[in-house]
């Protein structure tokens, strides 16, 4: 076993010591009992609502060979645990001294933006995968906590850590980054989105822009199409190369998309110029919009040095994250575009308008409302009127969208619903082939086991 690469040696990084025998560190570290495997690791964070002390049983039961606490006293003998003093606190501390012990040769890329984090993330490792040692973080780990959990799982040979930071308030950003200093940072889009901790778009700007705050910062890629975040861009300090991606002419530009279902199965194509080299890049991610975050990939690859050839081959044959884009042809012989994870105006607008452009029998709009705007909620979601009115049938929950019709619903020919497990009995009765059946909401519509319920009895 290498140094540094031992529950003892993260135990002392915060002066804790182990119980239980020593080994070497778990593959995947969590939050959440239910996700625990065998040999994981589980933190038991006391939060307003639960205390995952209570789940240290369960996730001892499912597997679990280390347990991260402030009590171990449910912890059963034969488990390894670390016992310290306020897990929110010790768990980013203990994860920002495991990073730095790998040193300055470790490459830390931070992906930040109002749209497209987690494809832009996944796109990113499938391409530096073939010339590097990755490690990522998993699902939407965006937070200082999540990050801290992926960085305690990295292993000790990683030469790329590639991290997604959220934001919700002002400093969030800055603060993760002030634990976890990216190399190379990414942001995807300035977008209308969590307006109620942000502000206003502005305020959007400047809280991602927070990641730029780095001093390991050698470089930056950003949507170069956006005025506002290109202006802003432009003022970057010279020891900082800023490199615009997008469709217009960039540093990385985006030409020649084209974006069709074949045989119910997506495939994106286009040309990406680079002074003056073109690369055919040719992917199953959902619509013209991800060609973005193909290219965000393709330009994190440059950047480090990696292989464009291999990291083309990559993104080919990558399949989009679950609930972002993520096709599935239904045993009716309907295909379901599932966008369930989450919704904001511009990625809303972006799913409704590619779905609008695939041939279908019928095109069916399942939406959840979008949370967080503020004050222009109801605004925002009035601007997608036009493109409702040009699918066949559209069934909404949320009460934002109520509010936008009130009682006038019948006559604009939409229907409402409450629970996504008991609508799906109702909407799979009336699904059939050639039909597309489009799902996309805020995650706490949770629009995903409608997916999970149409999806139970298996998929073509």
């Amino acid at each position: 076993m290498r140094p540094g690469t031992s529950i003892s040696y993260l135990a002392s990084l915060v002066d804790a010591e182990i119980n239980g025998p020593d080994g070497p560190l778990p593959a995947r570290f969590y939050a959440d009992s239910r996700l625990v495997g065998a040999g994981d690791a589980f933190v038991a964070f006391r939060g307003e609502q639960h205390d995952g002390h209570d789940f240290i049983g369960d996730a001892v039961s499912r597997g679990a060979s280390l347990i991260v606490c402030e009590d171990r006293k449910n912890v059963p003998a034969p488990v390894a645990s670390i016992v310290v003093r306020d897990c929110f606190t010790e768990i980013p501390e203990m994860a920002r001294r495991y990073q730095e012990s790998f040193g300055d040769a470790l490459e830390v890329v931070a992906v930040t933006g109002s749209v497209g984090k987690t494809t832009t993330r996944e796109v990113i490792r499938a391409c530096l995968a073939p010339s590097f040692k990755v490690h990522s973080a998993e699902n939407s780990y965006n937070t200082l906590i999540g990050c801290s959990l992926s960085i305690l799982a990295m292993p000790g040979d990683a030469e790329v850590l590639i991290l997604e930071m959220g934001t919700n308030h002002p400093g969030e950003i800055a603060n993760t980054v002030r634990f976890f200093p990216p190399t190379l940072s990414v942001i995807t889009e300035i977008a209308p989105a969590h307006l109620e901790g942000l502000g206003s778009v502005e305020g959007v700007l400047e809280a991602k822009f927070e990641i730029t705050g780095s001093q390991r910062l050698k470089k930056l890629l950003y949507f170069g199409d956006n005025s506002a975040l290109a202006s802003r861009c432009a003022s970057m300090p010279s020891r900082i190369q800023a490199l615009g991606v997008g469709f217009t002419k960039n540093d990385f530009t985006i030409r020649d998309v084209l974006f069709e279902l074949v045989d119910g199965a997506p495939r994106l194509r286009f040309d990406l110029l680079h002074k003056e080299k073109c690369h055919r890049v040719v992917s199953s991610l959902f619509g013209r919009h991800s060609a973005l975050a193909a290219a965000f990939g393709l330009a994190a690859t440059v950047s480090l040095g990696g292989g464009v050839s291999s990291a083309i081959s990559n993104i080919r044959s990558m399949e989009a994250p679950r609930g972002r884009g993520k096709f599935i042809r239904l045993l009716s012989g309907a295909v379901l575009l599932d966008d369930s994870y989450n919704a904001n105006p511009a990625s809303m607008r972006a799913c409704l308008s590619e779905a609008l452009m695939i041939p279908a029998r019928r095109r069916i709009a399942v939406l959840g409302e979008m949370r967080e705007l503020g004050l222009e909620g109801l605004e925002y979601h009035k601007a997608l009127l036009p493109l409702l009115n040009q699918f066949t049938r559209v069934c909404l929950t949320g009460g934002l969208w109520r509010e936008v019709f009130g009682d006038e619903a019948a006559c604009a020919g939409v229907e409402f619903f409450d629970g996504p497990n008991t609508f799906a009995c109702e909407i799979r009765r009336t699904l059939g082939d050639g039909d597309l059946l489009v799902v996309k909401g805020s995650h706490g519509n949770r629009l995903d086991l409608l997916v999970d319920a149409l999806t139970e009895d298996g998929a073509l």
